[in-house]
Protein backbone atom coordinates (compact mmCIF):
# COMPACT_ATOMS: atom_id res chain seq x y z
CA UNK A 1 0.00 0.00 0.00
CA UNK A 2 1.24 3.58 -1.28
CA UNK A 3 0.42 6.38 1.21
CA UNK A 4 2.42 9.41 1.96
CA UNK A 5 1.70 12.22 4.51
CA UNK A 6 0.17 15.47 2.12
CA UNK A 7 1.19 18.59 2.22
CA UNK A 8 -0.60 21.70 2.58
CA UNK A 9 -0.52 22.58 -1.20
CA UNK A 10 -1.46 19.38 -2.52
CA UNK A 11 -5.32 20.47 -0.76
CA UNK A 12 -7.84 20.87 -2.56
CA UNK A 13 -8.38 25.09 -4.53
CA UNK A 14 -12.27 26.27 -4.52
CA UNK A 15 -11.65 27.13 -8.39
CA UNK A 16 -10.75 23.27 -9.06
CA UNK A 17 -13.71 22.05 -6.79
CA UNK A 18 -15.84 24.08 -8.77
CA UNK A 19 -14.84 23.11 -12.22
CA UNK A 20 -14.74 19.30 -10.56
CA UNK A 21 -18.61 19.88 -9.38
CA UNK A 22 -19.78 21.30 -12.59
CA UNK A 23 -18.11 18.07 -14.70
CA UNK A 24 -19.88 15.45 -12.05
CA UNK A 25 -23.37 17.59 -12.24
CA UNK A 26 -23.47 17.50 -16.14
CA UNK A 27 -22.53 13.74 -15.81
CA UNK A 28 -25.44 12.91 -13.53
CA UNK A 29 -27.94 15.27 -15.35
CA UNK A 30 -27.27 13.21 -19.11
CA UNK A 31 -27.98 9.90 -17.15
CA UNK A 32 -31.00 11.49 -15.72
CA UNK A 33 -32.37 12.81 -18.63
CA UNK A 34 -31.47 9.15 -20.68
CA UNK A 35 -33.48 7.42 -17.90
CA UNK A 36 -36.65 8.91 -19.04
CA UNK A 37 -36.14 7.81 -22.49
CA UNK A 38 -35.68 4.26 -21.82
CA UNK A 39 -38.23 1.50 -21.72
CA UNK A 40 -36.91 -1.72 -22.10
CA UNK A 41 -33.64 -3.94 -22.13
CA UNK A 42 -32.44 -3.05 -25.88
CA UNK A 43 -32.95 0.20 -24.81
CA UNK A 44 -31.26 0.28 -21.58
CA UNK A 45 -28.19 -2.04 -23.06
CA UNK A 46 -28.08 -1.26 -26.66
CA UNK A 47 -29.61 1.98 -27.05
CA UNK A 48 -31.82 0.30 -29.39
CA UNK A 49 -29.50 0.26 -31.59
CA UNK A 50 -29.57 3.92 -32.70
CA UNK A 51 -26.47 6.05 -31.87
CA UNK A 52 -24.27 8.05 -34.44
CA UNK A 53 -20.81 5.92 -35.67
CA UNK A 54 -18.73 9.12 -34.51
CA UNK A 55 -19.99 9.44 -31.00
CA UNK A 56 -19.86 5.83 -30.35
CA UNK A 57 -15.96 5.71 -31.57
CA UNK A 58 -15.23 8.55 -29.05
CA UNK A 59 -16.60 6.76 -26.24
CA UNK A 60 -14.67 3.62 -26.86
CA UNK A 61 -11.77 5.59 -27.65
CA UNK A 62 -12.50 6.58 -23.56
CA UNK A 63 -13.24 3.84 -22.50
CA UNK A 64 -10.11 1.48 -23.96
CA UNK A 65 -8.18 4.43 -21.91
CA UNK A 66 -9.52 5.19 -18.81
CA UNK A 67 -7.79 6.46 -15.75
CA UNK A 68 -4.89 3.72 -16.34
CA UNK A 69 -3.39 5.77 -19.14
CA UNK A 70 -3.72 9.10 -17.31
CA UNK A 71 -2.40 7.98 -13.82
CA UNK A 72 -0.91 4.56 -15.29
CA UNK A 73 0.83 5.29 -17.97
CA UNK A 74 2.63 8.34 -16.39
CA UNK A 75 3.49 6.18 -13.56
CA UNK A 76 5.19 3.72 -15.27
CA UNK A 77 7.39 5.81 -17.71
CA UNK A 78 8.26 8.24 -14.34
CA UNK A 79 9.15 5.38 -11.96
CA UNK A 80 10.74 2.79 -14.88
CA UNK A 81 10.85 3.65 -18.84
CA UNK A 82 8.63 3.13 -21.95
CA UNK A 83 8.81 -0.55 -21.44
CA UNK A 84 4.45 -0.47 -22.46
CA UNK A 85 4.59 1.74 -25.52
CA UNK A 86 5.61 -0.73 -28.28
CA UNK A 87 2.81 -3.44 -27.30
CA UNK A 88 0.29 -0.47 -27.19
CA UNK A 89 1.49 1.47 -30.28
CA UNK A 90 0.72 -2.29 -31.84
CA UNK A 91 -3.04 -2.22 -30.82
CA UNK A 92 -3.25 -1.65 -34.52
CA UNK A 93 -2.97 -5.61 -35.25
CA UNK A 94 -5.64 -6.48 -33.43
CA UNK A 95 -7.79 -3.46 -34.09
CA UNK A 96 -7.31 -4.55 -37.83
CA UNK A 97 -9.01 -7.81 -36.76
CA UNK A 98 -12.06 -5.95 -35.05
CA UNK A 99 -12.66 -3.85 -38.34
CA UNK A 100 -12.92 -6.57 -40.70
CA UNK A 101 -14.05 -9.92 -38.64
CA UNK A 102 -15.06 -9.35 -35.52
CA UNK A 103 -17.61 -6.52 -35.85
CA UNK A 104 -18.98 -7.23 -39.25
CA UNK A 105 -19.82 -10.49 -37.72
CA UNK A 106 -21.61 -9.55 -34.45
CA UNK A 107 -23.68 -6.35 -36.07
CA UNK A 108 -24.83 -8.82 -38.65
CA UNK A 109 -25.58 -11.84 -36.19
CA UNK A 110 -28.31 -9.67 -34.37
CA UNK A 111 -27.23 -10.37 -30.72
CA UNK A 112 -27.41 -8.87 -27.35
CA UNK A 113 -24.48 -10.51 -26.04
CA UNK A 114 -20.94 -11.57 -27.18
CA UNK A 115 -21.73 -14.67 -25.75
CA UNK A 116 -24.36 -16.06 -27.20
CA UNK A 117 -22.28 -17.00 -30.04
CA UNK A 118 -20.07 -19.14 -27.69
CA UNK A 119 -23.22 -20.94 -27.25
CA UNK A 120 -23.95 -20.98 -31.48
CA UNK A 121 -20.66 -22.76 -31.64
CA UNK A 122 -19.48 -24.46 -28.95
CA UNK A 123 -22.56 -25.20 -26.60
CA UNK A 124 -23.76 -23.83 -23.36
CA UNK A 125 -20.10 -24.25 -21.20
CA UNK A 126 -19.13 -21.91 -23.33
CA UNK A 127 -21.43 -19.51 -22.69
CA UNK A 128 -21.70 -19.61 -18.83
CA UNK A 129 -17.73 -19.93 -19.02
CA UNK A 130 -17.50 -16.79 -21.27
CA UNK A 131 -19.77 -14.80 -18.97
CA UNK A 132 -18.11 -15.78 -15.89
CA UNK A 133 -14.73 -14.88 -17.00
CA UNK A 134 -16.21 -11.60 -19.03
CA UNK A 135 -17.46 -10.82 -15.40
CA UNK A 136 -14.73 -11.37 -13.36
CA UNK A 137 -12.34 -9.57 -15.37
CA UNK A 138 -14.77 -6.21 -15.62
CA UNK A 139 -15.15 -6.55 -11.72
CA UNK A 140 -10.99 -6.15 -11.47
CA UNK A 141 -10.38 -3.75 -14.20
CA UNK A 142 -13.32 -1.70 -12.23
CA UNK A 143 -11.87 -2.06 -8.94
CA UNK A 144 -8.28 -1.17 -10.21
CA UNK A 145 -9.42 1.85 -12.39
CA UNK A 146 -11.81 3.30 -9.09
CA UNK A 147 -8.13 2.62 -7.28
CA UNK A 148 -6.43 4.68 -9.39
CA UNK A 149 -8.97 7.91 -9.93
CA UNK A 150 -9.41 8.02 -6.01
CA UNK A 151 -5.81 9.00 -5.10
CA UNK A 152 -5.82 12.27 -6.26
CA UNK A 153 -9.05 12.93 -4.47
CA UNK A 154 -7.76 11.71 -1.50
CA UNK A 155 -4.45 13.91 -2.04
CA UNK A 156 -7.03 16.83 -2.47
CA UNK A 157 -9.53 16.27 0.24
CA UNK A 158 -7.33 14.50 2.68
CA UNK A 159 -9.75 11.98 3.26
CA UNK A 160 -9.33 8.65 3.96
CA UNK A 161 -8.76 6.69 0.56
CA UNK A 162 -11.22 3.81 1.42
CA UNK A 163 -13.89 6.83 1.92
CA UNK A 164 -13.03 8.59 -1.04
CA UNK A 165 -13.12 5.11 -3.21
CA UNK A 166 -16.64 4.53 -1.26
CA UNK A 167 -17.69 8.13 -2.74
CA UNK A 168 -16.74 7.87 -6.11
CA UNK A 169 -18.22 4.42 -6.37
CA UNK A 170 -21.61 5.98 -5.84
CA UNK A 171 -21.64 8.77 -8.25
CA UNK A 172 -20.63 6.50 -11.11
CA UNK A 173 -23.57 4.50 -10.07
CA UNK A 174 -26.14 6.93 -10.19
CA UNK A 175 -25.81 7.92 -13.80
CA UNK A 176 -25.24 4.61 -14.92
CA UNK A 177 -27.91 2.60 -13.37
CA UNK A 178 -30.15 5.65 -14.45
CA UNK A 179 -29.33 6.05 -17.79
CA UNK A 180 -27.82 2.56 -19.00
CA UNK A 181 -25.87 2.22 -22.46
CA UNK A 182 -27.18 5.40 -24.27
CA UNK A 183 -25.82 7.73 -21.03
CA UNK A 184 -22.92 5.85 -20.93
CA UNK A 185 -22.03 6.34 -24.12
CA UNK A 186 -22.99 9.99 -24.15
CA UNK A 187 -21.19 11.26 -20.88
CA UNK A 188 -18.03 9.19 -22.44
CA UNK A 189 -18.11 11.80 -25.58
CA UNK A 190 -17.64 14.51 -22.76
CA UNK A 191 -15.34 12.68 -20.39
CA UNK A 192 -12.97 11.50 -23.81
CA UNK A 193 -12.69 15.17 -24.50
CA UNK A 194 -11.95 16.30 -20.74
CA UNK A 195 -9.12 13.43 -20.83
CA UNK A 196 -7.59 14.58 -23.91
CA UNK A 197 -7.51 18.72 -23.16
CA UNK A 198 -6.95 17.74 -19.45
CA UNK A 199 -3.37 16.06 -20.84
CA UNK A 200 -2.71 19.24 -22.85
CA UNK A 201 -2.86 21.38 -20.63
CA UNK A 202 0.25 19.73 -18.59
CA UNK A 203 3.28 19.35 -20.96
CA UNK A 204 3.31 23.13 -21.82
CA UNK A 205 3.73 23.88 -17.88
CA UNK A 206 6.37 21.36 -17.39
CA UNK A 207 8.60 22.80 -20.56
CA UNK A 208 8.23 26.22 -19.11
CA UNK A 209 9.04 25.84 -15.79
CA UNK A 210 12.50 23.31 -17.03
CA UNK A 211 15.21 25.50 -16.92
CA UNK A 212 16.78 24.52 -20.36
CA UNK A 213 12.63 23.32 -21.55
CA UNK A 214 12.57 20.82 -24.52
CA UNK A 215 16.38 20.60 -25.06
CA UNK A 216 16.23 19.54 -21.10
CA UNK A 217 14.19 17.54 -21.44
CA UNK A 218 15.24 15.74 -24.19
CA UNK A 219 18.78 15.39 -23.21
CA UNK A 220 18.27 14.34 -19.24
CA UNK A 221 15.45 11.28 -20.30
CA UNK A 222 17.77 9.74 -23.02
CA UNK A 223 21.07 9.86 -20.66
CA UNK A 224 19.01 8.02 -17.81
CA UNK A 225 17.38 5.97 -20.12
CA UNK A 226 13.89 7.00 -20.01
CA UNK A 227 12.81 6.54 -23.71
CA UNK A 228 14.13 2.73 -23.20
CA UNK A 229 11.76 0.23 -23.72
CA UNK A 230 13.50 -2.79 -20.98
CA UNK A 231 14.86 -5.86 -21.84
CA UNK A 232 14.96 -6.80 -26.13
CA UNK A 233 16.07 -10.38 -25.31
CA UNK A 234 13.55 -12.54 -26.10
CA UNK A 235 13.61 -14.86 -22.76
CA UNK A 236 11.58 -16.48 -20.17
CA UNK A 237 13.16 -15.86 -16.67
CA UNK A 238 12.75 -12.13 -17.20
CA UNK A 239 10.68 -8.95 -17.77
CA UNK A 240 11.02 -8.17 -21.49
CA UNK A 241 9.65 -6.14 -24.70
CA UNK A 242 8.87 -9.34 -25.92
CA UNK A 243 6.57 -10.60 -23.29
CA UNK A 244 4.80 -7.29 -22.30
CA UNK A 245 4.14 -6.97 -26.57
CA UNK A 246 2.63 -10.88 -26.85
CA UNK A 247 0.41 -10.27 -23.44
CA UNK A 248 -0.62 -7.08 -24.61
CA UNK A 249 -1.93 -8.76 -28.16
CA UNK A 250 -4.00 -10.91 -26.26
CA UNK A 251 -5.80 -8.47 -23.81
CA UNK A 252 -6.16 -5.98 -26.84
CA UNK A 253 -7.68 -8.88 -29.02
CA UNK A 254 -10.06 -9.55 -25.74
CA UNK A 255 -11.13 -6.10 -25.15
CA UNK A 256 -11.76 -5.38 -28.87
CA UNK A 257 -13.34 -8.75 -30.45
CA UNK A 258 -14.72 -10.58 -27.66
CA UNK A 259 -15.49 -8.89 -24.58
CA UNK A 260 -19.27 -7.51 -24.30
CA UNK A 261 -18.29 -3.71 -23.42
CA UNK A 262 -17.14 -3.35 -26.81
CA UNK A 263 -19.84 -6.00 -28.13
CA UNK A 264 -22.46 -3.18 -27.32
CA UNK A 265 -20.99 -0.41 -28.51
CA UNK A 266 -20.75 -2.20 -32.13
CA UNK A 267 -24.55 -3.20 -31.94
CA UNK A 268 -25.54 0.57 -30.59
CA UNK A 269 -24.71 1.94 -34.23
CA UNK A 270 -27.49 2.85 -36.27
CA UNK A 271 -25.86 0.90 -39.74
CA UNK A 272 -22.61 -0.52 -41.28
CA UNK A 273 -21.33 2.65 -42.21
CA UNK A 274 -21.52 4.71 -39.23
CA UNK A 275 -19.63 1.70 -37.10
CA UNK A 276 -17.09 1.51 -39.69
CA UNK A 277 -16.08 5.27 -39.22
CA UNK A 278 -16.51 5.04 -34.87
CA UNK A 279 -14.15 2.27 -35.21
CA UNK A 280 -11.96 4.19 -37.27
CA UNK A 281 -12.22 7.21 -35.15
CA UNK A 282 -11.64 5.30 -32.07
CA UNK A 283 -8.35 3.44 -33.31
CA UNK A 284 -7.42 6.45 -35.07
CA UNK A 285 -7.44 8.56 -31.55
CA UNK A 286 -5.91 5.61 -28.76
CA UNK A 287 -2.60 5.17 -29.78
CA UNK A 288 -1.73 9.23 -29.75
CA UNK A 289 -3.43 9.71 -26.60
CA UNK A 290 -1.40 6.74 -24.90
CA UNK A 291 1.71 7.61 -26.47
CA UNK A 292 0.93 11.35 -25.11
CA UNK A 293 0.72 10.30 -21.86
CA UNK A 294 3.41 8.21 -21.39
CA UNK A 295 5.27 11.32 -22.67
CA UNK A 296 4.10 13.25 -19.72
CA UNK A 297 5.53 10.64 -17.22
CA UNK A 298 8.98 10.95 -18.78
CA UNK A 299 8.64 14.53 -18.35
CA UNK A 300 7.88 14.82 -14.91
CA UNK A 301 10.56 12.56 -13.95
CA UNK A 302 13.00 15.65 -15.64
CA UNK A 303 10.73 17.61 -13.80
CA UNK A 304 11.50 16.25 -10.43
CA UNK A 305 14.77 15.31 -10.93
CA UNK A 306 15.32 19.08 -11.27
CA UNK A 307 13.24 20.07 -8.55
CA UNK A 308 13.79 17.50 -6.10
CA UNK A 309 12.39 19.15 -3.16
CA UNK A 310 9.04 19.92 -4.68
CA UNK A 311 8.28 16.11 -4.27
CA UNK A 312 7.24 14.98 -0.77
CA UNK A 313 9.56 11.97 0.27
CA UNK A 314 7.56 8.38 -0.12
CA UNK A 315 4.88 9.04 -3.25
CA UNK A 316 4.16 6.46 -5.52
CA UNK A 317 4.51 6.56 -8.93
CA UNK A 318 0.54 7.26 -9.86
CA UNK A 319 0.41 10.10 -6.95
CA UNK A 320 3.21 11.80 -9.08
CA UNK A 321 1.24 13.21 -12.04
CA UNK A 322 -1.72 14.61 -9.48
CA UNK A 323 0.57 16.24 -6.99
CA UNK A 324 1.94 17.70 -10.25
CA UNK A 325 -1.32 18.80 -10.87
CA UNK A 326 -2.65 20.22 -7.56
CA UNK A 327 0.49 22.29 -6.75
CA UNK A 328 1.99 23.49 -10.25
CA UNK A 329 -1.44 23.46 -12.45
CA UNK A 330 -2.81 27.16 -12.04
CA UNK A 331 -5.76 26.87 -9.89
CA UNK A 332 -9.08 26.19 -12.23
CA UNK A 333 -6.62 24.53 -14.63
CA UNK A 334 -5.62 22.04 -12.51
CA UNK A 335 -9.54 21.62 -11.58
CA UNK A 336 -9.84 20.58 -15.21
CA UNK A 337 -7.41 18.09 -15.80
CA UNK A 338 -8.26 16.46 -12.48
CA UNK A 339 -11.82 16.63 -14.23
CA UNK A 340 -9.95 14.51 -17.03
CA UNK A 341 -8.62 11.84 -14.91
CA UNK A 342 -12.30 12.06 -13.26
CA UNK A 343 -13.92 11.49 -16.62
CA UNK A 344 -11.28 8.88 -17.80
CA UNK A 345 -12.12 6.61 -15.17
CA UNK A 346 -15.33 7.45 -14.87
CA UNK A 347 -15.61 6.69 -18.74
CA UNK A 348 -14.61 3.35 -18.12
CA UNK A 349 -16.04 2.45 -15.12
CA UNK A 350 -19.80 3.44 -16.08
CA UNK A 351 -19.42 1.00 -19.56
CA UNK A 352 -17.90 -1.83 -17.45
CA UNK A 353 -20.91 -1.96 -14.96
CA UNK A 354 -23.44 -1.29 -18.18
CA UNK A 355 -21.71 -4.30 -19.49
CA UNK A 356 -21.07 -6.77 -16.81
CA UNK A 357 -25.20 -6.11 -16.09
CA UNK A 358 -26.13 -6.71 -19.56
CA UNK A 359 -24.06 -10.01 -19.22
CA UNK A 360 -26.02 -11.17 -16.13
CA UNK A 361 -29.65 -10.42 -17.28
CA UNK A 362 -28.83 -11.71 -20.64
CA UNK A 363 -26.60 -14.33 -20.98
CA UNK A 364 -28.23 -15.86 -17.18
CA UNK A 365 -31.64 -14.61 -16.50
CA UNK A 366 -33.08 -13.88 -19.94
CA UNK A 367 -31.35 -17.27 -21.04
CA UNK A 368 -32.46 -19.67 -18.24
CA UNK A 369 -35.99 -17.50 -17.59
CA UNK A 370 -37.08 -16.56 -21.18
CA UNK A 371 -40.34 -15.80 -19.92
CA UNK A 372 -39.96 -14.22 -16.53
CA UNK A 373 -41.98 -10.91 -18.10
CA UNK A 374 -42.14 -8.11 -20.05
CA UNK A 375 -39.62 -5.78 -20.81
CA UNK A 376 -39.94 -3.80 -18.00
CA UNK A 377 -38.67 -6.82 -16.09
CA UNK A 378 -36.13 -7.24 -17.96
CA UNK A 379 -34.68 -3.80 -17.79
CA UNK A 380 -35.36 -3.76 -13.74
CA UNK A 381 -33.62 -6.93 -13.60
CA UNK A 382 -30.42 -5.36 -15.44
CA UNK A 383 -30.73 -2.22 -13.25
CA UNK A 384 -30.90 -4.25 -9.92
CA UNK A 385 -27.57 -5.62 -11.60
CA UNK A 386 -26.06 -2.32 -11.81
CA UNK A 387 -26.44 -1.64 -8.37
CA UNK A 388 -24.96 -5.17 -7.51
CA UNK A 389 -22.05 -4.75 -9.96
CA UNK A 390 -21.19 -1.05 -8.85
CA UNK A 391 -20.82 -2.16 -4.71
CA UNK A 392 -18.86 -5.03 -6.19
CA UNK A 393 -16.60 -2.51 -7.71
CA UNK A 394 -16.17 -0.28 -4.38
CA UNK A 395 -15.57 -3.49 -3.07
CA UNK A 396 -12.31 -4.65 -5.33
CA UNK A 397 -11.22 -1.44 -5.53
CA UNK A 398 -10.63 -1.35 -1.18
CA UNK A 399 -9.32 -4.91 -1.44
CA UNK A 400 -6.22 -3.33 -3.86
CA UNK A 401 -5.86 -0.85 -1.65
CA UNK A 402 -4.77 -2.65 1.11
CA UNK A 403 -2.87 -5.34 -1.25
CA UNK A 404 -0.87 -3.81 -3.91
CA UNK A 405 2.98 -3.12 -4.39
CA UNK A 406 3.74 -3.02 -7.77
CA UNK A 407 2.64 0.16 -10.21
CA UNK A 408 -1.01 -0.01 -11.37
CA UNK A 409 0.55 -0.75 -14.99
CA UNK A 410 2.10 -4.07 -13.91
CA UNK A 411 -0.51 -5.48 -11.52
CA UNK A 412 -2.73 -4.23 -14.19
CA UNK A 413 -0.25 -6.29 -17.05
CA UNK A 414 -0.10 -9.33 -14.61
CA UNK A 415 -3.86 -9.67 -13.21
CA UNK A 416 -5.84 -9.49 -16.15
CA UNK A 417 -4.70 -12.42 -18.34
CA UNK A 418 -5.26 -14.37 -14.99
CA UNK A 419 -9.15 -13.11 -14.77
CA UNK A 420 -9.65 -13.69 -18.36
CA UNK A 421 -9.05 -17.21 -18.07
CA UNK A 422 -8.16 -17.65 -21.89
CA UNK A 423 -11.17 -16.24 -22.94
CA UNK A 424 -9.62 -15.15 -26.09
CA UNK A 425 -8.42 -18.24 -27.62
CA UNK A 426 -12.00 -19.83 -27.15
CA UNK A 427 -13.14 -17.27 -29.38
CA UNK A 428 -10.09 -17.82 -31.72
CA UNK A 429 -10.23 -21.42 -32.18
CA UNK A 430 -14.33 -20.79 -33.01
CA UNK A 431 -13.84 -17.76 -35.70
CA UNK A 432 -10.53 -19.23 -36.96
CA UNK A 433 -10.97 -22.74 -37.23
CA UNK A 434 -14.05 -25.10 -38.27
CA UNK A 435 -12.04 -28.21 -36.71
CA UNK A 436 -12.76 -27.32 -33.18
CA UNK A 437 -15.54 -28.61 -31.60
CA UNK A 438 -17.47 -28.11 -27.97
CA UNK A 439 -15.93 -31.04 -26.27
CA UNK A 440 -12.26 -30.90 -26.97
CA UNK A 441 -12.51 -26.55 -26.55
CA UNK A 442 -14.27 -27.54 -23.12
CA UNK A 443 -11.22 -30.05 -22.05
CA UNK A 444 -8.36 -27.68 -22.93
CA UNK A 445 -10.20 -24.89 -21.31
CA UNK A 446 -10.14 -27.04 -18.17
CA UNK A 447 -7.10 -27.80 -18.39
CA UNK A 448 -5.81 -24.02 -18.99
CA UNK A 449 -7.94 -23.01 -15.80
CA UNK A 450 -6.39 -25.63 -14.28
CA UNK A 451 -2.42 -24.53 -15.19
CA UNK A 452 -3.33 -20.70 -14.32
CA UNK A 453 -4.08 -21.56 -10.83
CA UNK A 454 -1.30 -24.13 -10.70
CA UNK A 455 0.55 -20.76 -11.36
CA UNK A 456 -0.72 -18.44 -9.34
CA UNK A 457 -0.42 -20.73 -6.19
CA UNK A 458 3.44 -21.95 -7.15
CA UNK A 459 3.99 -17.99 -7.65
CA UNK A 460 3.27 -17.36 -4.39
CA UNK A 461 5.41 -17.16 -1.44
CA UNK A 462 3.94 -20.32 0.34
CA UNK A 463 4.23 -21.98 -3.23
CA UNK A 464 7.57 -21.22 -2.99
CA UNK A 465 8.67 -22.83 0.02
CA UNK A 466 6.60 -25.88 -0.05
CA UNK A 467 7.79 -26.36 -4.14
CA UNK A 468 11.26 -24.37 -5.01
CA UNK A 469 12.03 -27.07 -7.39
CA UNK A 470 8.26 -26.66 -9.58
CA UNK A 471 8.40 -22.74 -8.87
CA UNK A 472 11.72 -22.52 -10.13
CA UNK A 473 10.83 -23.71 -13.51
CA UNK A 474 8.04 -20.67 -14.00
CA UNK A 475 8.84 -18.32 -16.17
CA UNK A 476 8.62 -15.04 -15.42
CA UNK A 477 5.18 -14.01 -14.11
CA UNK A 478 4.45 -11.35 -17.18
CA UNK A 479 4.12 -14.73 -19.68
CA UNK A 480 0.99 -15.79 -17.99
CA UNK A 481 -1.09 -13.70 -20.18
CA UNK A 482 0.83 -15.79 -23.19
CA UNK A 483 1.32 -19.45 -22.30
CA UNK A 484 -1.99 -20.74 -21.25
CA UNK A 485 -3.77 -18.53 -24.04
CA UNK A 486 -1.24 -20.29 -26.85
CA UNK A 487 -1.70 -23.72 -24.87
CA UNK A 488 -5.44 -23.51 -25.18
CA UNK A 489 -5.20 -22.85 -28.62
CA UNK A 490 -3.12 -25.84 -29.31
CA UNK A 491 -4.86 -28.28 -27.03
CA UNK A 492 -8.55 -27.44 -28.33
CA UNK A 493 -7.49 -27.92 -32.04
CA UNK A 494 -5.60 -30.86 -31.42
CA UNK A 495 -7.89 -32.89 -29.74
CA UNK A 496 -10.47 -31.97 -32.29
CA UNK A 497 -9.09 -34.28 -34.44
CA UNK A 498 -9.94 -37.59 -32.12
CA UNK A 499 -13.05 -35.68 -29.89
CA UNK A 500 -15.40 -34.51 -32.76
CA UNK A 501 -19.11 -33.69 -33.26
CA UNK A 502 -21.53 -32.67 -35.78
CA UNK A 503 -22.48 -29.12 -34.99
CA UNK A 504 -24.29 -26.49 -38.04
CA UNK A 505 -21.11 -24.20 -38.58
CA UNK A 506 -23.15 -21.60 -41.14
CA UNK A 507 -22.16 -18.28 -40.34
CA UNK A 508 -20.07 -19.11 -37.57
CA UNK A 509 -16.42 -19.03 -38.58
CA UNK A 510 -14.86 -16.65 -41.23
CA UNK A 511 -14.95 -20.12 -43.44
CA UNK A 512 -18.80 -20.59 -43.35
CA UNK A 513 -19.69 -17.50 -43.07
CA UNK A 514 -22.57 -16.12 -46.00
CA UNK A 515 -21.80 -13.01 -48.09
CA UNK A 516 -22.42 -9.79 -46.45
CA UNK A 517 -25.18 -8.00 -47.94
CA UNK A 518 -24.42 -4.53 -48.98
CA UNK A 519 -26.12 -2.07 -46.39
CA UNK A 520 -26.02 1.53 -45.30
Amino acid sequence: MHEYVLAASTTARLPDLVVIALMLAVMVAIGIYCARKTRSAEGYFLANRSMKGWVVGFSLMATIISSMTFLGMPGVTYDKDWRFMPAHTLYILPAILGYVIFMPFFRRGHVVSAYEYLERRFGTWARLYGAVAFIMTHLFRMGIILYAVSIPFHQMSGLPLGSVIVILGILVAIYTIAGGLEAVIYTDVLQGISLIIGGLICTPIVINLLPGGFSQLFETAIADGKFGVSSTEFTFDKPSMWSIILTYQFIFLQLLCTDQNTVQRYLAMKSEKEARSGFILSTVLTIPVWLYFAFIGTALYVFYKQFPDELPQGVSAESVFPHFILTQVPAGFGGFVIAGLLAAAMSTLDSSINASAATVTTDFYRRFRPNAGDERHYLRVGRVASLFFAAMMIGVAIIIHYNRSDTLMELQTVMYPIVTAGLTSVFLLGFFTVRAQGQAVMIATAATLVGIIVWVLLDTEAGRELFPTLAGLLPNKLWIGVIPYVFLLVAGYTLSFTLREERDLKNLTVWTKAPTEARG
